[in-house]
């Protein structure tokens, strides 16, 4: 008599190893007869259960006898129990489904409140020793991880990143984290080297973790009867802002995601992309503009022009000089970092001056009128609606009218949320509260700009003609409000 154990397993899950080690036996003529507990013991899948005991068992010549629910399928004359044996079945399917609903709403509670339920912390984290459902920074994954952002703002592709790191000896995040002692194993594997790729690094560079904000819930199960799990909407990720230290800023991570949806590929036998690749955009058609290069007298030339033109789209080339593009472009955004400098200083001097001279109170007194002309808006529906009922107007007339003063009243209040934001922000007198003004602050002062720093201050450049050059910075709402503060709208407007 031999006895078969799956300790850990799901009774839903037909694939358990004893059990088919079992079944194999039973094919094999070694065994004729099964004793469970209870019918549970045997499985906890309905449909499954029912179809061992009431066809494979019987075709494969095996008594099945289930103890404490009396049953024995040698048994011939218990009809009542060929009856109740399915509900028993159904029964015990139904506890599982009711365990796994409230496994996943408990895992979901978890979820919402910020806590890591993985089994293993992502590649620069390791779980805290004090609190499993924290993650604390691996310093040494994450110098990794900071060094792969810091790679891929100096115009480094991914496969490129990866090459060097592979050159410095990095170990790659599975094999990193078996050296630390984890039983690690990931369905990203596609090669038994120890070799960094490029979709490890896109993994990487992807993965909002590192900003500090736990993202959970990406795939859920299909059901508690099918291990298979599937992606779902990124609407419907469950995302917790601030549950851990970061590795990345926000701005920097923000960034680096415009980056990656850029056209910035690596040209042949270059390392990174050239400095203003995949920033620049046609004046007329709003398309890319593509570098290319000539040879004239033995010399190079390097310039942009339009990608509609060169594709037979329509617009014209605006071909324009690379030297001169990079000179006019560093001089514009030079120009401008010291305006937004300046006007650092300016309202730091400031101090505590009343918040009305910084446009406060212009709002405010828009917001009145604003106020003044939707209770007008309340009054006049009110009239309708007694002309309607007196019979001055009829009721289409009435529809009518009241449907433009409810598109009326809907578009005052969509201004007024727009100038109560402003208004906030404009209050806020605390400028460090402005991530993104450190970063603008630290490349003001740096004497040459590199691709790095041009990708982080630079939104698009914008090319109409030869001498008609525009920069967008990043975060230009907010710098603009921020000069407007200072008084030198006009200056960064020119």
């Amino acid at each position: 008599m031999e006895e078969y154990t799956d300790d850990g397993y799901s009774g839903v899950n037909f694939e358990r190893p004893s059990f088919q080690r079992m079944i194999e036996d039973v094919k094999k003529k070694k065994i004729n007869c099964i004793i469970v507990k209870d019918l549970s013991r045997l499985g906890r899948n309905y449909i499954e259960t029912g179809r061992y005991i009431e066809r494979i068992f019987p075709f494969l010549g095996v008594r099945f006898i289930a103890i404490t629910d009396h049953y024995d399928s040698a048994d011939e004359s218990g009809d009542a129990d060929q009856i109740i044996i399915p509900f028993k079945n159904l029964i015990n399917d139904a506890y599982c489904r009711d365990i796994s609903i409230k496994i996943r709403s408990q895992l979901d509670v978890k979820r919402k409140n910020g806590k890591f339920i993985g089994s293993f912390a992502a590649y620069g984290y390791i779980k805290d020793p004090g609190d499993k459902n924290h993650l604390i920074i691996d310093e040494y994954a994450a110098k990794i991880v900071r060094l792969v952002y810091e790679l891929k703002l100096n115009g480094f592709s991914a496969m490129s990143i990866a090459e060097k790191l592979n050159g410095m000896a990095v170990l790659p995040p599975m094999e990193y984290k078996r050296m630390s002692g984890l039983n690690y194993n990931s369905g990203f594997r596609t090669s038994s080297e120890q070799k960094w790729g490029a979709k490890s690094v896109i993994r990487i560079l992807e993965n909002e973790l590192y900003t500090g904000v736990m993202v959970q819930g990406k795939n859920r199960k299909i059901n508690y009867k099918v291990k298979e799990s599937r992606p779902v909407s990124a609407e419907q990720w469950i995302r917790v802002v601030n549950t851990h230290e970061p590795i990345i800023s926000t701005n920097i991570f923000e960034r680096v995601q415009e980056i990656m949806r850029l056209d910035t590929r690596t040209a042949p036998a270059e390392e990174s992309v050239y400095l203003l690749s995949g920033l620049v955009r046609c004046g007329d058609c709003g398309q890319n503009m593509i570098r290319r290069s000539t040879t004239k007298n033995g010399k190079t030339y390097h310039y942009f022009h339009c990608s509609s033109y060169r594709n037979g789209e329509g617009c014209t080339s605006h071909i324009i000089s690379e030297n001169k593009l990079t000179e006019s472009v560093i001089e514009a955004v030079k120009a401008q970092l010291g305006i937004l400098l300046e006007a650092e200083n300016i309202l730091r001097s400031v101090g505590e001056v009343q918040k009305e001279q910084y446009g406060v109170k212009a709002l405010n007194t828009q917001l009145i009128e604003l106020e003044k002309e939707y209770e007008r808006c309340c009054d006049l529906k009110e009239r309708l609606y007694r002309d309607m009922t007196e019979g001055v107007i009829d009721r289409e007339e009435y529809a009518e009218y009241n449907q433009r003063f409810t598109a009326k009243m809907e578009e005052i209040k969509k201004s007024q949320n727009v100038l109560e934001d402003k208004k906030v922000r404009l209050m806020s007198t605390d400028i460090r509260l402005r991530p993104w003004l450190e970063d603008f602050k630290r490349i003001g002062k740096l004497e040459t700009l590199g691709r790095k720093e041009l990708v982080l201050l630079i939104n698009r450049v914008v090319v109409f003609g030869k001498d008609n050059i525009v920069v967008h910075l990043n975060y230009e709402d907010e710098i603009c409000e921020f000069v407007e503060r200072a008084g030198l709208a006009q200056r960064l407007e020119a």
